[in-house]
């Protein structure tokens, strides 16, 4: 699978987690109005594939992903590797982050991806490939994909 494949999925998981974050929304208001009572309502009537998953994970192609590492490795790590991670990875502030906000570059043209999961950023830090470059990640209270605000800049 190619790097821009890869982007592409990353970009529709992104928007299946905003969509996922407006019904979240949607079912707390509800529970608003209800006073606070659990939700009462049946689940959405559509099977996600996501939810029966079978076989083996997916496993990129042709990407450098990290390895696990073993404690004589951390030993040898010299402070030259050290600076390409990012120290202030944390999981999100639910009071004030619902989402990282990252600005990259594939094959020369900018784009943005929302992503909830600390493990999906550090996924998206380890890629390494010539066409493609993280320039930006901030943690965000998104809204909708133009109406967010920033929180912290990490990157």
């Amino acid at each position: 699978m190619r790097i821009s494949q890869e982007i592409r999925i990353l970009d529709l998981l992104a928007h299946r987690d905003a969509e996922f974050l407006r019904i979240q929304e949607c079912e707390e208001k509800i529970r608003q109005i209800l006073g606070g009572a659990d939700f009462p309502f049946p689940a959405p009537p559509v099977e996600l594939p996501s939810a029966s998953r079978k076989g083996r994970p997916w496993q990129p192609e042709g990407i450098a992903l990290p390895q696990p590492s073993k404690k004589s490795d951390r030993r040898k790590t010299t402070p030259a590797k050290q600076e390409n991670t990012v120290p202030a990875l944390a999981p999100l502030d639910p009071g004030k982050e619902n989402a990282y906000r990252l600005v990259f570059h594939d094959r020369g043209e900018t784009k943005v991806s929302y992503l909830q999961n600390l493990h999906q950023l550090k996924e998206m830090l380890s890629l390494a490939c010539e066409t493609f470059h993280i320039d930006c990640i901030e943690t965000v209270d998104f809204r909708q994909l133009d109406d967010y605000t920033v929180v912290r800049r990490l990157l």
